[in-house]
């Protein structure tokens, strides 16, 4: 059996972050595997969930991938502060030799994978690199189970966890099929407790403002946080870019506290916020170096929600800048060299339970969710591009009566990409370059 091509049709891709495609991961060279259970992002419990009720689906999981790879090694990293799902996990993991079990501090970002490869195996990836270049092959935990589905239950990839927190009458852990509207998730969940309500997807450090509430599930949501409208961790992501820089002008006092905590700084790499911060002055438009070092930067937020003393927010100018130079295809050249990790690095580390006070959202953490909820949508809107790569090319029509697990979208000829699969039984209402509508038959 190959592996990987099975993976491939069944759609399978990072479940979180940008959607890498998991079938081209895992043809990668690499000599061990990382499971990231860390789920470092504040509120977030989908991974944890998913570790506590199918504990051997993720071992199994990862002893494919590391068959498809030839790894000889695998790790399931995850906060030590979980003790008993550290338990599960070993028990789970108890008669695989070649697996273990890797306690991890509960500081923010524990699950950014540059920082996973440095604690599990004590290799640096390099600047603007990836950990395959040292023989590392990272995928969360909700991957990892999509894997063990794909491979064993000849099962596609229609459904994903999220957490739905915040103020939702009910907070949940919900098994979501991809291309449910948002509203419908906030809904399942009771509806929210507050009247003007802003919503981020995914994580609220990471996560992104969602103004449409009718905006569909996709395969890499992880999280549906609904807060009141006027919180601050919503309000700084309507901060025009350009507002954002005249007031780096002014207010920037050149600390340096973004540099000093920043975790990708203190693995060694060139990023120095608090050095953009004061390019920007001039412009970005002929880039030097660094401006481009912005592109070494892993959006995490810390910098933004912690370190700055003016309340700036420099994770989020470089993922402008980022964005910027993408458009006119511009994507800068770091030569390999050798690099050291900071002696402050665990002086300087943040534990996650101070950046989720900074950000106002403590309150919310200490509500235990409801866990195993899932939703019935009347229909859902499936977007062609949910991962890394080229949208994929539809292969059905309107009219078309499709079942869960049908094929609707397939990969562009010689394209990184995804298939992606119906997530209900229902009929196709609508077919474009951009989306796949489905009604479900049961509901309509």
């Amino acid at each position: 059996m190959n592996i990987s091509e099975v993976i491939k049709d069944r759609g399978v891709v990072g479940a979180g972050g940008a959607g890498f495609p998991t079938h081209v991961k895992v043809c990668a060279e690499a000599d061990t595997v990382i499971v990231n259970g860390a789920e470092c992002e504040p509120l977030l419990a989908g991974d944890k969930f998913l570790m506590e009720t199918a504990g051997e689906k993720v071992v199994m999981g990862l002893v494919y991938i590391m068959d498809a790879c030839k790894a000889e090694k695998g790790f399931i990293a995850l906060k030590r502060k979980y003790l008993p799902l550290f338990r599960v996990m070993a028990e789970a993991a108890a008669e695989k030799d070649n697996i273990e079990i890797f306690p991890m501090d509960d500081f923010y970002p524990a699950g950014d994978e540059f920082i996973l490869v440095h604690e599990v195996t004590g290799r640096l990836v390099p600047e603007g690199g990836i950990p395959t270049q040292v023989g590392c092959i990272v995928d969360n935990v909700e991957t990892v189970v999509n894997v063990l589905d794909a491979v064993m239950n000849n099962k596609p990839v229609t459904r994903r966890f999220l957490t739905c927190a915040g103020e939702v009458k009910t907070p949940s852990v919900i098994e979501a099929y991809i291309g449910t509207p948002i509203n419908e998730i906030i809904r399942t969940c009771g509806g929210a407790t507050v009247d003007n309500i802003a919503v981020l997807t995914g994580g609220p450090l990471m996560g992104c403002l969602e103004t449409d509430l009718e905006a569909p599930v996709t395969k890499t949501m992880s999280g549906v946080i609904v807060l009141p409208g006027d919180h601050p961790a919503a309000r700084k992501r309507t901060i025009p870019f350009e507002f954002m820089v005249k007031q780096s002008k002014s207010a920037c006092c050149q600390c340096t506290y973004c540099t000093e905590l920043c975790p990708r700084h203190l693995l060694g790499h060139r990023l120095e916020p608090h050095m953009i911060m004061r390019q920007i002055s001039y412009g970005i438009d002929v880039p030097s170096r660094t401006i481009e070092n912005a592109f070494l930067c892993s959006g995490c937020g810390l910098c933004g929600v912690y370190a700055c003393v003016m309340g700036l927010s420099p994770g989020v100018i470089n993922q402008k800048i980022k964005e910027k130079f993408s458009k006119i295809r511009f994507k800068p050249d770091f030569p390999l060299r050798d690099i050291s990790v900071s002696d402050l690095k665990d002086y300087r580390r943040v534990p996650a339970g101070r950046v989720l006070e900074r950000l106002g959202l403590a309150k919310y953490a200490a509500v235990n969710l409801k866990r195993g909820v899932s939703n019935n949508p009347g229909r859902v809107e499936i977007l062609l591009k949910q991962h890394t790569g080229m949208p994929s090319i539809p292969v059905v029509k309107a009219g078309d009566v499709v079942s869960s697990g049908t094929l609707i979208a397939d990969i562009p000829a010689g394209a990184l990409g995804a298939k992606i699969h119906s997530s209900i039984d229902g009929r196709v209402t609508h077919v474009d370059e951009e989306r796949i509508l489905i009604s479900n038959l049961d509901r309509n």
